[in-house]
């Protein structure tokens, strides 16, 4: 047994080393004999002594509480798989790759990966530390990185939340696995703020849509854009979109019908006039691709930067975006033309109403139209 002591308090434990009783060197505190299996096993007294003291020194140097419970804990704990922040990460996004296309998507894993990253130039710039241990965590640690998130990276306070969210998720893993005892978000908070949702207006979508563009390359991006204003589809489905998605129903009417990939929810679509226009366009396209997609869909980021050119064209201010397209379908296309909000949601195929909401601030139009009736 290993005995500790600290100011009277005693504790003891199994330092799994057993011998004959008449072999234990009371003065000495090892065993007697020169035998290989004797030097073996006095070796292990030995290394367990020197991580006692070890543990003693280091409370000693961060100022942290000192009994033998403590430096009891401290050893057998570091006896158990010990991981790193960055080791952790490198762990946990391991994991989320090998899931990727059953219940997790790849958008998943580079969230994680950009979390990493962040922390990696931190630890470097404030901390000039390539890694830190798991029971170094605080509180401390979490408010300094919300800190230079917001100093340094520039990021607004939604994107801050946005990673921190991230990085929890990150503790719960290192928790469930016994790897850190203590949440060090305990006492943060993360609470996103309402923001406004960007959207072009009836008039900024009329421009983009009869504007004459110079070359193919950003009028592929224009359309792909505009189909997305009459859908509501987000990039990584409109990317996916195959004939498979498509439904005729009664009438004539054409229906898409998609699994999001981010939320893995079911959207129903009656295609709308202008959207069946762009797939007849490139209805040729469809035919020649082994995939059977139906538009040229090229990178998000280039889409995106295509975009700007395409929004400098038009005359338009506004950030230019694809996600811009699936705003502007709840706000301008339906909500703004009173379309039930119920049907909307389930058209932007949303889990929960609350979410559909965001898009359902009334608009300016909308007040002058309302107004009206009373005049």
């Amino acid at each position: 047994m290993m005995r500790i002591t600290v100011d009277g308090e005693r504790v003891s434990f199994s330092t799994d080393v057993f011998i004959e009783p008449d072999s234990w060197d009371t003065n000495k505190q090892q065993i007697k004999g020169n035998g290989d299996v004797v030097k073996e096993s006095n070796n292990i007294l030995l290394n367990l002594t020197s991580k006692a003291l070890s543990h003693y020194n280091d409370c000693l140097r961060r100022g942290k509480p000192i009994s033998a419970a403590v430096i009891r804990d401290l050893m057998i704990r570091s006896e158990k798989a010990s991981y790193s922040l960055l080791e952790l990460f490198t762990y946990h996004i391991s994991n989320l790759k090998s899931r990727t296309g059953f219940d997790i998507s790849i958008n998943t894993v580079k969230k994680f990966q950009t979390v990493e990253n962040k922390i990696g130039k931190y630890l470097k710039s404030k901390m000039n530390r390539t890694d830190i241990r798991l029971d170094e965590l605080n509180h401390k640690f979490i408010v300094n990185f919300d800190l230079y998130m917001k100093i340094d990276e520039k990021l607004k306070h939604n994107a801050v939340i946005k990673n921190m969210q991230q990085l929890k998720r990150v503790m719960r893993v290192a928790i469930q696995n016994d790897w850190l005892e203590k949440d060090p978000f305990n006492n943060y908070k993360m609470k996103l703020v309402d923001t406004e949702r960007g959207y072009l207006t009836a008039k900024e979508l009329s421009i983009l849509e009869e504007i004459n563009l110079p070359g193919e390359r950003l009028e592929h991006v224009r359309d792909i854009f505009i189909f997305c204003c009459y859908t509501g589809l987000a990039y990584a489905d409109v990317s996916k979109l195959n004939k498979n998605h498509l439904e005729e129903g009664e009438n004539g009417v054409i229906w898409i019908k998609i699994n999001r990939t981010k939320t893995k929810s079911r959207s129903v679509i009656p295609l709308l006039p202008r959207a069946r226009e762009i797939l007849e366009k490139y209805s040729s396209y469809a035919k020649g691709n082994t995939e059977k997609k139906l538009l040229p869909v090229i990178s998000n980021q280039n889409l995106n930067k295509y975009l700007k050119e395409v929004a400098e064209q038009c005359g338009i201010t506004k950030r230019v975006s694809m996600h811009l397209a699936r705003h502007t379908f709840a706000t301008t296309v339906t909500l703004g033309k009173g379309v039930d909000i119920m049907t909307v949601s389930k058209m932007l195929g949303h889990k929960n109403l609350r979410t559909t909401q965001i898009y359902s601030k009334v608009t300016e139009l909308k007040i002058e139209v309302d107004m009206k009736k009373l005049m």
